[in-house]
């Protein structure tokens, strides 16, 4: 067992230095080099594993979130006689005016000494500015189904879609209630399929309809509906 106490004193933040996202260079590699959109307000989030990009799917996809930062402070510490550098990996406010430094790692590494030290810098840092400190792992990020469902609905949640037509797909399911994709795509029947997954997946996107994307992936038998619960 690790001695928590005694590293919290054999570790000590000496500076704590606000600053702009750590520039990324985009190198091949055993670490690997992201950007990844946030489709609610088309910012560019830095990322440097894929772990940490299947995350920022997550807060976009959240609408709780409102602001996402990468690598948005420098913390400098004292660690056994030297001088280091900590960057967290984002800084997410959430429309509440709750502030969360996070810190993304695979499970197998949060047990590591030179991590453990860096968590508890991170949440002396998070106290003392009144925020919370939070370790996620890819058994948050890769919960059933979700990362699957959102590859295929940010694909297409992207493109271009006349608003006439999300507004026929939204009116369609109202008026026939809870529905299959494949029975809702009927239902359009003047609209291309094309055009009606596109406007289906851009409305699940952003929330206007509901699914469960956690239990299985979507596909044509899908249950979708307009309220929460229906499903």
């Amino acid at each position: 067992m690790l001695d928590l106490d005694k590293m919290c004193s054999m570790g000590k933040v000496i500076t704590m230095k606000k600053r702009l996202a750590r520039y990324i260079k985009p190198i091949k590699g055993r670490h690997y080099r992201w950007k990844i959109p946030l489709l609610k307000n088309t910012n560019m989030i830095h990322c440097e594993s894929r772990l940490e990009r299947d995350f920022v799917r997550l807060l976009d996809f959240d609408r709780n979130v409102i602001e996402v930062e990468s690598q948005p402070v420098e913390l400098l510490y004292s660690y056994k006689g030297r001088v280091r550098k900590y960057f967290p990996d984002f800084k997410v406010t959430t429309n509440d005016g709750q502030v969360r430094i996070v810190e993304v790692k695979p499970k197998s590494k949060t047990q590591k000494p030179e991590n453990i030290i860096k968590f508890i810098i991170g949440k002396q840092f998070c106290e003392m500015h009144g925020w919370e400190y939070h370790i996620v792992t890819e058994e948050q990020i890769f919960h059933g189904f979700i990362q699957e469902n959102l590859d295929k609905l940010r694909a297409l949640g992207q493109e271009l879609t006349d608003y006439n037509d999300l507004v026929i797909v939204l009116n369609t399911l109202q008026n026939t209630g809870l529905s299959s994709l494949e029975k809702l795509a009927s239902n359009c029947n003047e609209m291309d399929e094309a055009t009606f997954y596109k406007c289906i997946y851009k409305l699940i996107y952003h929330q206007k309809v509901y699914v469960n994307l956690l239990s299985e992936e979507l596909n044509n038998q899908t249950i979708v509906s307009v309220q929460y619960g229906e499903e």
